[in-house]
Formats: structure tokens, C-alpha cells, sequence
């Protein structure tokens, strides 16, 4: 068991019970259901591996991107 003393005029205030105070009952009960309904629809994704720099890739065992195609107009030697 859990021994809770108050002394005095002291009431500790649960955070719930703070922020129905602060934003009211209705605003709280949405903004709760709102948060649970958010957890269960979503599934969390795993991170996309095809950003990842060539050193991040080798970490895991992963092929390194080949390099980037040249887009400039005339091609690489157009800026020498």
C-alpha cells in the first residue's frame, strides 16, 4: 500500500484533473479519444532504407546506391 499524507491545506492535483479545469470536461474527453482512436489506426513504418547514405548502408549489409546520373545539360565535362 501506498501511505499518502496531506498536511495542511496541501491537496495534491492529479494532471487530469488540471487540464479539465483548465479546458473543460467536453475538450478532454475529445482530445482523449481522439489520442486513442490515433494509436490504433496508425501502424508505425519502418524507416526507408533507399535514403540512407552508402557508409549507413554497409552497417546493415546493404549494397551501396550506385551514383547519381549527371542531369547537368551537356553532360559532366560540359563545366570544365
Amino acid at each position: 500500500m501506498v501511505l499518502t499524507e496531506h498536511r495542511g491545506e496541501f491537496r495534491p492535483v492529479d494532471p487530469i484533473d488540471a487540464a479539465i479545469a483548465l479546458h473543460g470536461a467536453r475538450k478532454v474527453l475529445v482530445a482523449a479519444l481522439l489520442a486513442l482512436l490515433r494509436g490504433r489506426m496508425r501502424k508505425a513504418r519502418p524507416p526507408d532504407a533507399r535514403r540512407l547514405n552508402n557508409h549507413l548502408r554497409a552497417d546493415i549489409g546493404l549494397p551501396p546506391l550506385p551514383p547519381a546520373p549527371h542531369t547537368l545539360h551537356g553532360g559532366p565535362s560540359y563545366w570544365r
